[in-house]
């Protein structure tokens, strides 16, 4: 009787139904699809077991690392507050897990609205002859159309000009640089509601720096070594001559 008591005892845990599912909320409302939210506002996002026979633990990812939650906020219903969404919370998903079952699950990614945000170095100075790259960072959401503008006018790439976008950036290339292509070329981030951000950027073209060839330093301080070596190797009976009198003085 006793081993059948132990026998079930080791055995119940495994005869635990998982009834339970899971819905997730955000901001009070549920949620099934992608949702869009503005920067700086709050996020709350809640997840529930629905249907659950006994109670259930949560647990919770932000993208791959476990979100730190207390006991009391894991239980049948648990919560995470975003108090003030950033630009680095858009596209993050969020993901509720049954702590018995991980299998059942439910994910959240987020969808930050935010205007244009563009980045690089506004003043750019080169040698003619030299080839420039102008680089625009940027992060929109919703895209933005990206384009330069010169002088603040639009205009037609020469053939010395290559125009290459990224994911995250605009970037402008000019090959054999001269002084006609000081400006000031701005990138343009254009919205759908054609409200646009703008970043401009300053080149500046100088005189081309005329410097000694590195060929013609290197040869020049190899040479130099192979003279004075020459020029020990030439002199060494005498030093060796000189040597040897002074030792015959001293021993004198």
């Amino acid at each position: 009787m006793k081993k059948l008591l132990l026998l079930v005892t080791v055995l119940l845990p495994f005869f635990h139904e998982i009834t339970g599912s899971l819905k997730i909320f955000l901001n009070n409302a549920l949620y099934e699809n992608k949702t869009s939210l503005t920067i700086s506002d709050p996020a709350i996002i809640r997840c529930e077991v629905a249907d659950n026979t006994e109670n259930e633990t949560l647990i919770w990812y932000r993208g791959t690392l476990e979100v730190n939650i207390s006991s009391e906020n894991s239980v049948n219903v648990s919560t995470v507050c975003i108090p003030e969404l950033t630009v680095e919370d858009h596209g993050v998903s969020f993901t509720c897990l049954l702590k018995s079952n991980t299998s059942i699950k439910r994910s959240l990614q987020l969808s930050v609205l935010f205007n244009p945000r563009l980045s690089g170095d506004t003043q750019i100075r080169a040698e003619e002859g030299k080839t420039v790259q102008i680089s625009c960072g940027f992060k929109a959401n919703p895209a933005a159309s990206m384009f330069w503008r010169q002088n603040n006018s639009l205009f037609t790439l020469p053939a010395n000009y290559k125009q290459d976008l990224t994911m995250d950036t605009l970037q402008l290339t000019i090959e054999k640089v001269t002084k006609k292509d000081t400006a000031n070329y701005t990138c343009v981030a254009l919205l759908p509601n054609g409200n646009e951000t703008t970043r401009v950027f300053e080149l500046i073209v100088g005189d081309r720096q005329v410097g000694l060839p590195i060929e013609a330093i290197a040869a020049a301080v190899v040479v130099g070594a192979l003279m004075i070596a020459f020029g020990m190797f030439a002199r060494r009976e005498k030093i060796f001559n000189m040597c040897m009198k002074g030792r015959h003085d001293t021993a004198m």
